[in-house]
């Protein structure tokens, strides 16, 4: 996880996929957060500076870890801080929710200091169930639908759950390869990573047999 992470804040610095959705841009310079279950605790972060100038120090963990990063790169730049950074956290009376996003989806009437992802965050809520919100969040897509969600259930014999959903609508070659997600396999365990992650300057020597993510399929991430 760790290896991760740090291919993550390279990946943010410098992202050559970038300008194909944001010309001139190269960087996810609007903030960065995590949220990481671990056998040992809960631990959430968000924060408005960007994950390669944030030197933190991630916790200690212990056993099974599920763990969502998500670095922001936002299409409104007064939309910046830590409220707006993923992973947004929501609760109902059977779970917890852990919810990041890459892409766009469009929706009438959205207050001005709120952004869309909170807006298909509050869908899967109202639904009860991610499964059941898709498609009415595939129905709002303007451009992407990347999303990883971590679910937490109130009862003690019920596990967590880390789950994806791969979609996306331009069929331009740059903003394909911008919103592809791939799999890979880690020590340990699995991981999900942005294109970005996969090429050299990520550096993740570690991230093994990948593959591209499956589309338009709610998926596991629970090895």
């Amino acid at each position: 996880m760790r290896e991760l992470y740090a291919g993550l804040k390279r990946a943010c610095a410098n992202d050559p996929t970038l300008p194909a959705i944001a010309p001139g841009c190269s960087a996810h310079c609007h903030g960065w957060g995590y949220v990481i279950h671990a056998d040992n605790g809960l631990f959430h972060y968000r924060t408005q500076r960007s994950i390669y100038e944030d030197d933190i120090v991630l916790p200690k963990l212990e056993g099974q870890i599920r763990a969502i990063f998500h670095g922001r790169y936002a299409s409104k730049p007064e939309l910046a801080g830590p409220i707006f950074s993923h992973p947004f956290v929501a609760a109902d009376d059977s779970k917890v929710t852990f919810f990041a996003h890459n892409g766009g989806v469009g929706v009438d009437g959205l207050p001005e200091r709120k952004v869309d992802s909170e807006w298909a965050m509050e869908q899967v809520i109202a639904a009860g169930d991610l499964a059941k919100a898709l498609p009415k969040l595939k129905k709002h897509t303007k451009s992407a639908l990347n999303l990883l969600v971590l679910e937490i259930g109130r009862e003690k014999a019920t596990p967590a759950l880390l789950r994806y959903f791969h979609y996306f609508k331009p069929k331009e070659p740059g903003k394909v390869k911008y919103y592809s997600m791939f799999e890979g396999a880690m020590p340990g365990g699995r991981a999900l990573v942005s294109s970005t992650l996969t090429l050299p300057d990520a550096k993740l020597g570690n991230l093994k047999k990948v593959r591209p993510a499956i589309f338009d399929t709610l998926t596991s991430l629970e090895t």
